[in-house]
């Protein structure tokens, strides 16, 4: 039976969530503790003592985000799938979520703030790219006996694949000159990825 949440917590993830939804629209700069504490109530010495102010809470909320979007990732059933299926059903579901227009806003957002707040930038790689990264290991190393012989890593093998599959996609929807995909051509993208990926290892 899952515990109980305290007010004190309650309040505390709706400062996080209101805070997350207008970062995301305005930016850092475009949003002040007082807008926040208007739209979730509670209070600003709450913000500060909890959080630290709107710097900490910034943190708080992108790495809220980033859980969120990597959160279908962890649902996945590889039931009866070898490795190269699980990973080409895997990769399709990382396009999937990094082609997101929230995922596409929270990574400017990441980027572009972290010179505003330095922390912001480890939190959102080690919450997104790591962690996205992370579920492509797991399936190697669960599929390790599938493997042909390679020097390389598991976990660099892991960065390798999630790099080839996000980067010029995503770098295009970051520059604005792409459209998002269907599903059917990131499911060939996906696909061809891991191809490439597998028959070089």
């Amino acid at each position: 039976m899952p515990k109980k949440r305290s007010r004190g917590e309650v309040r505390n993830s709706k400062l996080q969530k209101v805070a997350a939804d207008l970062f995301l629209r305005r930016g850092y700069e475009g949003v002040s503790i007082d807008k926040i504490v208007e739209l979730a109530g509670g209070s600003k010495s709450t913000i500060y003592s909890k959080f630290g102010g709107k710097c900490g809470l910034f943190i708080s909320s992108v790495a809220i985000l980033c859980r969120e979007s990597n959160e279908p990732l962890t649902k996945i059933d590889y039931t009866g799938l070898n490795l190269e299926e699980s990973l080409k059903k895997l990769c399709f579901h990382i396009l999937k979520l990094i082609t997101a227009k929230r995922s596409v806003d929270l990574h400017r957002l990441a980027i572009g703030e972290a010179l505003n707040c330095p922390e912001v930038g480890e939190v959102w790689y080690t919450h997104g790219p790591a962690r996205t990264a992370s579920f492509i290991r797991f399936v190697l190393e669960s599929r390790r006996d599938e493997l042909r012989k390679t020097t390389i890593p598991i976990e660099r093998m892991a960065v390798i694949l999630h790099d080839s599959l996000t980067g010029d996609i995503l770098y295009r929807l970051l520059a604005g000159v792409s459209n998002h995909e269907s599903d059917a051509e990131l499911e060939r993208l996906a696909c061809a990825t891991v191809n490439i990926i597998l028959g070089c290892l």
